[in-house]
């Protein structure tokens, strides 16, 4: 089975809606006692899986105005793949999508940054799904009610081109195996 996305949902530069794409960073080593969880790196495996995904996701057109990422090594890892793939033209670290970041963060981001019409944001578990939940307005929100896999996404689509509480629609939930198909 071969995923294809319309225009519509992978070039989202048409009016004036707003498309976040939540990324889960891909999959990365485990945690050791007495190291620090911040330095925490890709494997093989989860570089090798991100750069298939990402060259997948190229292929289908996909292309971010800008990437936003963790300042931990993982998620910044998955987001050079990324960006070395040319999904997007910049990529720069926001401090909120660290473990124990709010949505309010991005919103607030977005007041302040101005206009763009693509966006994706590397993040952690279960810190994604609930800036997914808040976007979406599923009240109360609950880590496990939208999961994210390893390398998978969650797009999100804004009609009203801001960033939001409650004013985002999910338009897709991929994991990585079906991106890989």
């Amino acid at each position: 089975m071969e995923l294809e996305l319309g225009p519509e949902d992978h070039n989202p530069g048409t009016g004036r809606a707003v498309t976040v794409d939540f990324v889960r960073h891909g999959i990365a080593e485990e945690p050791q006692p007495g190291r620090e969880d911040t330095l925490r790196a890709l494997t093989d495996e989860g570089r090798k899986r991100c750069r298939k995904i990402a060259r997948q996701l190229k292929s289908m057109g996909w292309k971010w105005d800008l990437l936003l990422t963790s300042p931990l090594v993982r998620a910044r890892q998955t987001a050079e793949i990324f960006l070395d793939e040319n999904l997007a033209e910049d990529l720069e670290v926001f401090e909120p999508l660290a473990p124990g970041g709010s949505f309010a963060d991005l919103v607030r981001w977005q007041t302040e940054r101005g206009s763009f019409t693509s966006l994706a944001v590397v993040g952690h578990q279960p810190d994604l799904s609930l800036w997914v939940q808040a976007a979406i307005g599923l009240q109360p929100a609950h880590p496990e009610a939208i999961t994210l896999k390893k390398a998978g996404l969650a797009r999100v689509r804004f009609a009203e081109g801001r960033i939001d509480c409650g004013q985002g629609s999910l338009t897709l939930l991929l994991s990585p195996k079906v991106v890989l198909r």
